[in-house]
Formats: structure tokens, sequence, C-alpha cells
């Protein structure tokens, strides 16, 4: 009796000890990964590359180092308590029950104890510990993510050949309806785009469909607290990582996005990725993609292709204002408590508020430096630096200015209303008014008001008439 109790005791520590050592093997696949990810950079000049590969390589064996002791101790912690048996019991090793029912029943058990147990505690997050890292090794490792999508593009060449210059940017700092606008447009089937469904593999969304097809059957509201509910397949702003990959985050300074231009490969690339996107069942869908910081590179893009088409949401300045300055509070707060909310939306580039905040930087952009994120008039200072730069683009045709206020109070003539200007036939049945009955009412700086009124009397004058 006290044998079984002394074998149960040391199956269930090695198995805590094995539960407890996954934190050091997530470790060791991240630099695994990490180094994996140095040797495909074909861009860097190889002095910096190799010094990259050593410090990768000493991280490697400095994990694999902690993770083999670990896992030496607790093999070495389990079989303590049966060494001090023999120790003190006259029988020798050879006599101890290894083949019973008994034994392999408390082996079993002893074993499944610590899983039970564990099994109970909830992850701090919406992730488990498994999808974190799995988030981690592919949206952290950007020359990973781009071999696989050079494999994807060998894989699913036939996608690629005709390649279509028409797609639709949904666009405008954040908080102006650009999410809703985007889902609305989608469910016309005239679109396809990036969903959650994509997450991690966003560069090899086909790939990736062969083993995750995910339901959309259960909604939750996201974080935002707007009651917009998301689920798995819901549309969403997620193409920003193909540029942050491609351009190796070239624009994300330490606390602005700079305005920037791309290359020829990296433009068909951009049209490639499309491309791989469209479903088999909608051969002539056209690409539809929410991007709050496509403006950054809106002109470059502009230059390869006058056909697409961009849609800028715009609201009332001082309400909108206040609308980011709420956002802010409310994902720093989160942030804070979950550090993977912050890791996830700088893998993403969304930098529109929280602890990664970082502004829009264009050339004739004012300095919100004398404001802090705390005070409404910073985000009036962004707002006004955002608006401004697009009111110096709109001699391009395929700009278009949507109000927020026509989208919310009447959304089924502006559909009609883009409809008829693309000249695409958009058809969404049962359109039910939006409603937002936020409205600011505190102190602002009254020159910053002013300047942004005149801006937003502008961008009036120049929308999409409903």
């Amino acid at each position: 009796m006290i044998y079984l109790s002394i074998i149960f005791f040391s199956s269930v520590i090695l198995s805590t000890g094995l539960i407890l050592s996954r934190k050091s093997f997530f470790k060791l696949a991240e630099n695994t990964l990490g180094l994996l990810n140095t040797l495909l950079d074909s861009n860097e000049d190889e002095l910096i590359k190799q010094k990259a590969l050593i410090r990768g390589l000493t991280k490697l064996l400095s994990s694999l180092f902690k993770f083999i002791l670990f896992i030496g101790l607790t093999v070495a912690l389990a079989v303590l308590p049966t060494l001090a048996f023999i120790s003190f019991d006259t029988s020798a090793f050879k006599d101890l029950d290894f083949r019973s029912v008994g034994f392999y029943a408390v082996l079993i058990i002893g074993s499944l104890v610590p899983f039970v147990i564990f099994s109970f505690q909830k992850p701090k997050g919406d992730y488990s510990e498994w999808s974190v890292l799995l988030h981690k090794i592919i949206l952290n490792n950007y020359n990973i993510s781009k071999y696989l999508f050079s494999v994807e593009k060998g894989l699913f060449r036939r996608k690629t050949r005709e390649l279509k210059n028409d797609f639709w940017i949904i666009s405008g700092l954040a908080r102006s309806g650009t999410t809703a606008l985007t889902t609305l447009l989608f469910r016309s089937d005239k679109f396809h785009s990036l969903s959650y469904a994509n997450v991690p593999f966003l560069l090899t969304p086909n790939l990736w469909r062969l083993f995750y097809r995910p339901s959309n059957a259960r909604l939750k509201e996201r974080s935002h607290g707007d009651k917009v509910m998301i689920g798995h397949n819901t549309v969403e702003a997620l193409e920003e990582f193909f540029f942050k990959a491609f351009l190796l985050d070239s624009f994300v300074k330490k606390d602005t996005l700079i305005a920037h231009d791309i290359d020829d490969d990296t433009y068909r690339n951009y049209l490639i990725y499309q491309n791989l996107l469209k479903p088999s069942r909608k051969p002539d869908s056209t690409y539809i993609a929410k991007n709050n910081n496509f403006l950054l590179r809106y002109q470059s893009i502009r230059k390869f292709n006058p056909d697409f088409k961009v849609f800028f949401l715009f609201r009332d300045p001082v309400n909108h204002a206040h609308s980011l300055l709420k956002q802010h509070q409310r994902f720093s707060k989160f942030q804070k408590e979950d550090p993977f909310t912050l890791e996830y939306m700088n893998w993403l580039g969304h930098h529109e508020f929280g602890l990664n905040l970082k502004s829009f930087k264009f050339p004739s952009s004012k300095i919100t430096d004398d404001h802090p994120p705390e005070s409404i008039n910073y985000w009036l200072i962004s707002w006004i630096n955002y608006y401004s730069h697009i009111l110096e683009i709109m001699h391009d045709e395929n700009v278009f200015l949507i109000h927020y206020s026509d989208f919310l109070q009447t959304p089924e003539k502006l559909i009609a209303s883009l409809s008829a200007i693309t000249n695409l036939k958009i058809n969404i049945d049962q359109i039910a008014p939006f409603k937002n009955t936020n409205h600011y009412s505190g102190e602002v700086d009254i020159g910053l008001q002013d300047q942004a009124q005149a801006i937003f009397n502008q961008l009036v004058a120049r929308k999409v008439v409903v």
C-alpha cells in the first residue's frame, strides 16, 4: 500500500513538472523559429546577419539548456520517492511491482490528476497558451511568413494568372465607421477579404484553410465595447500585416507611423495576395479591405494603379476625438491586464490607441507633443493631421468621402450611391439605421476646434451625396 502511494505521488510530480515545463518549451520553440527566421533573411547585410545568427543561436542554446535542466529536475524529483522507499525497505529493486493492474491504475490516475487540476485554470485572455505560441512563431517572424507566402504562390499559381487592378479600400481614422461599412458591403457577396479565420497564417490563406475551417456560429462583442459582434469569419483590418512583413516595419517608428513608398515588387505581390484570398466560388468578386493605415502609402500605390477605389469615412471632429480618447483609455487598461493584447495589436499594425499608440506623420502634420494622449486636444490634432492630408489627395477621381452620419442614418441610400458611382451592383437587404447617441460637451481648445471644423466643412462639401 505504501509502495502504491509512492508511485501515485511520483506520477503526480512527473506530470506537474511536465505541465510547468511548458513555458520553457514555448520559449525554446520561439527561439528555434526565431533562428530559422534569421536564416531565411535574404535582404540583410551578411555581417549583420551573422551577428543576428550568433545572437539567435545563443538564445536557442540557452533555452534548450533551461528546458533540459527543468525536465531533468522533474524526472529526478519523480524518481526520488521510489529511491527513498528502496533505501528504507529490505526489498530488492527487482522485486518491486511494475506489472500489476494496481500499479498501472495508480500510475495513470496520478498522472491525470495534475492535468485535471490545471484544466480548471482559465486563460487570462481569449487565447489558449498553445494558440498564443502559434501566433508568436508566425506573426513575430516576417521571413517565415514571406517564405510560406512564396510557397503558397507556387502551389496556387492558377489563382494569380490574371491580376485585377480594381479593388476597394475602406479607410479613415479609427472610430469613423470603417468596420461597420466593410462588414455591410461584404454581405453583398460581391467582395472577398480577410477574416479572423485567416489568423495567424495571414499570408497563406489557402494552405491554412486546408487545416482550419471555423464556423461563424458563435459571435461575441469585440473589445471596443461598441456592440459590434464578431465571429471567426467576420472581415477585419488584417491586411496591414502584409505591408509590415514586406516592408519590414520600415514605416513604424518609435512614436509615429510615417508616410512611405512601396516598390514595384511589393505592389505586384499585393495584387497576388488579393487573388490568393479570392474563394473559388466567387471568381468575379472584388477584393475589399478595411485599412486605416492605407493613407500612409496611398500616393505610392496610386502611381502604380489609377483604378482602385478608396472610401474615407469622416465624422464630427470633436465627437470623433472624444471617441478615440475613450478607446485609448479602454485599450490601455486591457493591455496592462493582458500583455498578449498589446502584442497582437502590434503584429497587426493597430496603433490607433492604447499602450502602443503611434500617431500618423505626414509632411504637413502638426506636432502633438504639446498635448498628452490623455487630452482630447491630442486626438483633435491627430484628426486635423489625418483629414487635412486627405484633402490634399482629393483630386483623384477614385477617392470618395463618406459622412459618418449619412452612413448611420441612411445606410440603404448610401449603399445605393456607392453602387451608382462605382458601377458595381450592390444588393443588401434590410439595412437598419445605426444609432450613436454619444456627444461630447466638455472643454476643448477653441483654436484646434475651429481649424478642425474648417476641414470638416470641406469634407462635407466633397462627400458622396446620398
